[in-house]
């Protein structure tokens, strides 16, 4: 290890030392982040996001809120609150929180208590105060604006009994996931627009397939002998070049009898050949060097759709298979990052190199740059997008590369 790997290495574990003190256990972090993204594509989870984001910071209620209203989920279901008195602050509370009106002006990102607003103690008489917060024993509350969208934004409120005020680590918590919520948020309205519209749309046969060619990842339909009803194109070049997966009289293998036996094995347990109930798996398949493993998840498909949605005719599908190169081209997502973090060119070029793994002097080499230069852009794109260590920034990198950048 050189002395400039030495340094950053020694950076790093300073900084993860002071994550796991100031927010817990970095696995803890990962898996609240990775909720919150799975309940921007259901939003039935987002209650128990809300409640786990509550336990994190000392609170004892999270809600997230759309303004104008917007399907979150239901009021009853707020953590941590009464239904009674979510019901009446739906109907009537609602509109007289003084702090609604303004959180609907912030910048997406904005967080603030109350007592920033005003000082802690100041006379209350307002029937909002006397009637909704002080009978529920509130002591004090943190409000962001988490996404604006033309006259659209979204409120997240932090409510809390115990009489002391958030600390400086507890709200640095908070804000750290903010990005992560924006970005679940738009996924999910993007996500309900499309389904609305899906029934009256006359060519979303032909867009479905269209927006599975535009995956970076592979995703194939698979009967329960393995047979292929549906490639999407970045299976089909996958399935060309040979080199991991194959076929064999239309059904899909890999390079070794083993890994085939292996694939085929979790195929059959997704499709319900195998008589023990359906349930999806994953597995690595191995390339030729320099090439690095294809990772293959496998989930049972058949209960609510049919494939021949996909292929008039084929044969029915009961197993779908995402197929993830991890070499597969990013073209895209420098331009993303700058649009959803704010990075500039030199700093998104920077992330996506350490993205693939690099350590800043392999980055330096390859941009052509000094290794001082790589850690301060570094520095900036893991404050930009609230991410602690290389691995959480992989991570990133991973999930805006879902998608084809050409």
């Amino acid at each position: 290890m050189g002395p400039t790997t030495a340094v950053h290495a020694a950076a790093i574990d300073t900084v993860a030392h002071s994550a796991r003190e100031r927010y817990g256990k970095p696995d803890e972090t990962c898996s609240l982040i990775d909720a919150i993204y799975d309940a921007g594509f259901d939003a039935q989870r987002w209650p128990a996001v809300c409640a786990r984001i509550a336990r994190r910071i000392g609170a004892q209620h999270v809600n997230l809120t759309m303004l104008p209203p917007e399907s979150t989920f239901s009021l009853a279901e707020w953590d941590g609150i009464d239904a009674s008195f979510a019901q009446s602050y739906a109907q009537h509370y609602g509109g007289l929180d003084p702090l609604v009106p303004q959180a609907r002006c912030w910048a997406a990102g904005t967080l603030v208590t109350d007592t920033m607003i005003r000082p802690q103690g100041s006379p209350e008489r307002s029937a909002f105060v006397q009637e909704w917060v002080r009978p529920q024993r509130f002591y004090t509350v943190a409000f962001a604006n988490v996404l604006r969208e033309g006259d659209m934004a979204a409120v997240l409120g932090a409510l809390r009994h115990e009489t002391r005020f958030y600390s400086e680590d507890e709200l640095d918590a908070l804000r750290s996931l903010l990005p992560h919520l924006r970005n679940a948020l738009r996924v999910q309205r993007h996500t309900a627009r499309t389904l609305a519209s899906r029934d009256d749309n006359a060519h979303a046969p032909a867009d479905a397939l269209d927006a599975l060619d535009a995956l970076a990842h592979g995703v194939l339909i698979v009967d329960a002998d393995a047979h292929i009803v549906f490639a999407n194109r970045a299976a089909a070049a996958q399935l060309a070049r040979a080199n991991g997966l194959r076929t064999e009289h239309a059904a899909l293998g890999a390079t070794t009898a083993y890994a085939t036996q292996q694939l085929r094995a979790l195929i059959a347990r997704a499709a319900g050949r195998d008589g023990r109930g359906r349930s999806g798996g994953a597995m690595r398949i191995a390339r030729q060097p320099p090439d690095e493993p294809l990772q293959v998840l496998v989930s049972p498909l058949g209960e609510h759709c049919r494939a021949d949605d996909f292929a008039h005719g084929a044969r029915a599908g009961k197993a779908m298979l995402i197929v993830i190169d991890p070499q597969s081209s990013r073209r895209g997502v420098e331009t993303r990052l700058i649009a959803l973090f704010g990075l500039t060119p030199a700093e998104a070029r920077v992330a996506c190199e350490v993205g693939k793994g690099l350590n800043p002097k392999d980055v330096a080499e390859a941009l052509q740059v000094l290794p001082s230069t790589v850690r301060t852009h570094l520095h900036h794109v893991f404050a930009k997008t609230a991410t602690r260590r290389q691995a959480e920034l992989m991570r990133l990198i991973a999930q805006l590369a879902i998608a084809r950048g050409d």
